[in-house]
Order: C-alpha cells, then sequence, then structure tokens
C-alpha cells in the first residue's frame, strides 16, 4: 500500500510541476479551471501508478517504457476529452509537445534516481569506512 501511495504521490509531483511548465509556456489556450487542475490531479496520480510497471522485472525495460509512454499517452488523450481538448490530439504539434515532454520527464526522473543512489552509495562508503576504522 505504502509503494502504490508513494507512486501516487511522486506522479502527482511530476504531473503538477509539468501543468506549472505547460502554463508558463502558453501551450494551454484555454484559461485555467477547477476541471482543468482536478482532471490533471487525477491523471498525474494515475501515470504514478502505471510507473509501477517498471518494478516488474519479467518484460524488458525498452517493452516496459513503451508500455508505459502508450499508457500515459491514453491518460493524457483521456484527459484532454474530458477537459473538451479533443481538437487538439489531432494536431502535429500536441504529439511532437508530447513526446518532447516525456523524454524531458523522463530525463529528469532518471536524474533523480542517480542523485537518490549517489546519495545513498555516499552513505553506505561512510559507514563502511567508519565501520573499518573502528576494527
Amino acid at each position: 500500500m505504502k509503494k502504490v501511495f508513494s507512486a501516487m504521490l511522486s506522479g502527482l509531483r511530476t504531473g503538477s510541476l509539468t501543468y506549472l511548465l505547460v502554463l508558463l509556456l502558453d501551450i494551454q489556450q484555454s484559461p485555467v479551471s477547477k476541471s482543468n487542475i482536478i482532471s490533471i490531479l487525477v491523471m498525474s496520480a494515475a501515470i504514478g501508478l502505471v510507473s509501477l510497471i517498471f518494478d516488474s522485472e519479467r518484460f524488458s525495460f525498452l517493452l516496459l517504457l513503451a508500455v508505459h509512454c502508450l499508457a500515459t499517452l491514453a491518460l493524457v488523450a483521456a484527459m484532454m476529452v474530458y477537459n473538451g481538448w479533443q481538437e487538439v490530439l489531432l494536431l502535429p504539434r500536441f504529439w511532437i509537445e508530447y513526446f518532447l515532454i516525456y523524454v524531458i520527464i523522463w530525463c529528469m526522473v532518471r536524474l533523480d534516481i542517480y542523485l537518490k543512489t549517489q546519495k545513498i552509495n555516499q552513505a553506505l562508503s561512510k559507514r563502511h569506512q567508519s565501520k573499518n576504522q573502528e576494527q
């Protein structure tokens, strides 16, 4: 349960930041509404849940990435239809922006994982060194 909640929070964090950047860059042409915000939050939490597929060791990482990308696209498309933005799905600009944003977010997630791993490794190294000095 903790893993599910953590995945949802991670999705909310990423989705909220992304939506703020979308607003900052004037990608969303319509005025912001409570309905938009709620749908973004629900979609983001759902994308966080979909990200749990990466815990699977049964399939290749590339396959999991493709499934995640497509599932994320389906959630984005559903959110856009809900908000009345379905006509945007037909524009080449949407597809370029979607894949560009997906790649940027993926790079940021990988960087975050890398930095956390480095921090854990440093802590383990310090612990190992202090144990060696005690002996």
